[in-house]
C-alpha cells in the first residue's frame, strides 16, 4: 500500500552528474567549493538563479552552474563523495578553521593538532604563505564547516567514482493461493447398492439350506 507513492518519489528525483570539479555557490554566488569529478547532485526544489541549478550535494546545499553539470535518467548507487578526510598537519601546532578562504577571515575554530574530519574539496583563496600557493580546503570537523589552509593539513586522495545504477524497488509477490485441500474422498456406497450387494449375498443361504436337510427319496 505505501510502495506507490515511495517509487513515484524515487523516479521524481533528478540527478546530475559532475564531468569535472564544480564549483557550488551559496545564496550570494560566492563559491563554496570545488566539489569532486564523477560524482553527482541532486536538484533541488528551490528556485535558482538563471543559468543555475539549485542542488544538494549530501549535506551541503547551494546552486551549480546548469552548464556544468549533465542531467542523467537515473539514481546512481555512490552519489557522493564521503571517505575523503583532512588531518593537521602543522608542525605540530593547531590549525585555524575559517569562515571563508581568506587570511583575515573569521576564525570559527582552532583544531587540536591532531584534529581530523571531512574534506569536501578545494577553493581558490588567499596566499597564506609567501611561494605556498592559494588553495584552502573545505572542510567538516566536531560538527562545525570552514576553510583550512592547504599547507596546515594533510588530505586523502579522492577515489574515482564507480558509476552504477539503482535497481528500481520492487514489491515482495504474493505468492499464489493455494487450493483447499481437497475433502477427503470416502470410499461410501450408495443405499441402493448396499440392499442389492446384502441381497445377493443372502440369496443362497436357502438353497444351501434345502440341499442340506432335503430328505432323501424313498427307493
Amino acid at each position: 500500500m505505501y510502495m506507490t507513492p515511495l517509487l513515484s518519489v524515487i523516479t521524481a528525483l533528478t540527478f546530475f552528474i559532475m564531468p569535472a570539479p564544480t564549483t557550488l555557490y551559496d545564496a550570494t554566488m560566492t563559491a563554496v567549493v570545488d566539489l569532486p569529478a564523477g560524482y553527482f547532485v541532486l536538484q533541488n526544489d528551490t528556485n535558482a538563479p538563471e543559468g543555475y541549478i539549485s542542488v544538494v550535494y549530501d549535506d551541503l546545499s547551494g546552486y551549480v552552474k546548469s552548464t556544468s553539470v549533465d542531467a542523467v535518467d537515473y539514481t546512481p548507487v555512490t552519489k557522493y563523495e564521503k571517505t575523503v578526510t583532512f588531518s593537521c598537519d602543522n608542525d605540530g601546532q593547531p590549525v585555524n578553521l575559517r569562515a571563508a578562504p581568506r587570511k583575515n577571515a573569521e576564525i570559527i575554530s582552532t583544531l587540536d593538532r591532531d584534529a581530523s574530519g571531512r574534506c569536501y574539496g578545494s577553493i581558490d583563496g588567499d596566499v597564506l604563505i609567501k611561494d605556498a600557493g592559494n588553495t584552502w580546503y573545505y572542510v567538516s570537523c566536531n560538527g562545525l564547516r570552514g576553510y583550512c589552509y592547504y599547507a596546515h593539513v594533510s588530505v586523502t586522495p579522492t577515489p574515482p567514482n564507480i558509476i552504477e545504477k539503482e535497481q528500481p524497488v520492487v514489491a515482495d509477490p504474493t505468492p499464489p493461493e493455494q487450493p483447499d485441500d481437497p475433502p477427503e474422498q470416502k470410499q461410501t456406497m450408495s443405499s441402493t447398492a448396499a440392499i442389492i450387494f446384502i441381497v445377493a449375498l443372502c440369496i443362497p443361504v436357502p438353497f444351501i439350506m434345502f440341499f442340506l436337510f432335503k430328505k432323501p427319496k424313498d427307493e
